[in-house]
Order: structure tokens, then C-alpha cells, then sequence
């Protein structure tokens, strides 16, 4: 439960705000699962459950819609929003292109230096370190961090607020297809190309490296949601069989 003051909650990453402390609950019981997609986000009981106004929630809920994670329905309040495989796509290919061209524009202007690159060094570490916890959320939290280290040297701010919003669905698509589970280490490695180009004060190959690997990451995030939507089929269809199976 949270207070209706500012400042520091048990719990949060230092909010400003009380508003924005419920922002990141709400967020965060989004992409842990608590909330899972399609489900309904009821003013009331989120009132209740964290201690704030309605009005409070109404605005966080307001926030993460923009964000894309919330859909709020007219007269019908809001629900946590659902995922396609078309809608993987069309994340992954968009952030392909911004994010290829927010990390071009940062090192053609000159913009990563010494303490950017360190900063970029530190996130891949980091990565690395998540690997060996077996934190599925710690992983997806780090990757995230450090496609955000490459990416905000560009100071393009239309660029980047639009950046946040897409990392944010992203962080969701990974964490509830389990994305990592099969490959860890893989993921890890696969962002060293990026991280050698940056290192390389290289435009070219850094915007190539960024495209590459998010439209890859994407592939195999599709492939893993349809393998995971014909295993759903399937055993659904296995059980309607065994209800009409006739008993001996």
C-alpha cells in the first residue's frame, strides 16, 4: 500500500511521485505476469490494493496506454493489452528501424564518448551477469537497459520517448513467451556485434548490427509464439478428443 505523499516507497525504484510510484506497480505486476494479457484492470480494487485515489489510477492507467500496455475501453474501463504475433512483428520491425537509426545518429554527431561508452560496457556486463542468475525478469530488464545505453547518447527526444513506449511492450512479449528459456547465453552473445561497432566509433556497422539483431531477436520471438500457439491447439484438441472418446 502507498501513501498519498511523494517520496520513496518500499518496493519502488525511486519515484518523484506517488503518480508515477504507481505507474511502475502497475507496470511491473503487468510484465511479471500478475496481470496477464486481455485481463481486466479495475479502478477500485487497484485503489484498494495500493492505497491511492482513483483518479491516481485512472491517470497511471492513462500512462501506461500510452505506453502501449493498457487499452482503455469507453464505459468499460481498462484491460491489460492482448498480443499477436502480428503485433510482434510490427514492435520488432519498428524498433529495428528506430533504434538502428538512434544509434547511428549518436555516433555520427560524436555523441558516445568516454562516459557513454563506459555506460554501454557497464549494460553489457550486466547482460552477461543476468545470464547467471537464472532471473528471467533480471534478464529481460538488462537487455532492455542495454539496447537504452546505445540508444539515448542519440539526445533526439521524439526518438527516444517513442523508444521507451516499444522497449516497454517488448520487456512484456519476452517475459510471457519465456523467450530465454531456451537459449540464454545465445541472447547474450548475440548483442556483442552491436557492442564491438560502438566500441569501433563505427556508424555503419553499428546501425547494421542493431537492425540485424532486433529483426533476428523478432524471427525467433514469432517462431517461438506460434509453436507455443500449435502446442496450445493441439493439447486443447487432445482434450476435446478425450471428452468424446466413448468409455469401454
Amino acid at each position: 500500500m502507498l501513501d498519498e505523499t511523494e517520496g520513496d516507497q518500499p518496493g519502488f525504484a525511486p519515484p518523484l511521485t506517488l503518480s508515477s510510484a504507481v505507474v511502475a506497480y502497475i507496470r511491473d505486476a503487468i510484465l511479471r505476469g500478475t496481470y496477464p494479457p486481455g485481463s481486466a484492470l479495475p479502478e477500485i480494487p487497484l485503489s484498494k490494493q495500493v492505497g491511492a485515489s482513483r483518479t491516481t489510477i485512472r491517470e497511471a492507467l492513462r500512462s501506461l496506454s500510452e505506453a502501449g500496455l493498457v487499452n482503455i475501453h469507453p464505459r468499460r474501463g481498462a484491460s491489460v493489452g492482448s498480443m499477436s504475433p502480428r503485433r510482434a512483428r510490427e514492435l520488432f520491425t519498428l524498433r529495428a528501424v528506430l533504434e538502428a537509426f538512434a544509434v547511428r545518429l549518436a555516433l555520427t554527431e560524436g555523441r558516445i564518448r568516454q562516459d557513454e561508452l563506459a555506460r554501454i560496457e557497464a549494460a553489457f556486463e550486466q547482460l552477461r551477469q543476468s545470464r547467471e542468475s537464472g532471473d528471467a525478469y533480471a534478464m529481460i530488464e538488462a537487455d532492455m537497459a542495454f539496447h537504452w545505453a546505445v540508444c539515448s547518447p542519440c539526445r533526439h527526444e521524439i526518438l527516444l520517448e517513442q523508444l521507451k513506449g516499444l522497449q516497454t511492450q517488448t520487456r512484456q512479449f519476452i517475459f510471457y513467451t519465456k523467450f530465454y528459456s531456451s537459449d540464454a547465453e545465445g541472447e547474450v552473445e548475440a548483442h556483442m556485434p552491436i557492442l564491438m561497432a560502438v566500441r569501433n566509433l563505427s556508424p555503419e556497422r553499428a546501425e547494421a548490427a542493431m537492425r540485424d539483431h532486433i529483426i533476428s531477436a523478432g524471427e525467433r520471438l514469432l517462431v517461438s509464439m506460434l509453436e507455443e500457439a500449435s502446442a496450445a491447439d493441439g493439447a486443447g484438441g487432445l482434450d476435446h478428443a478425450s471428452q468424446k472418446a466413448p468409455r469401454p
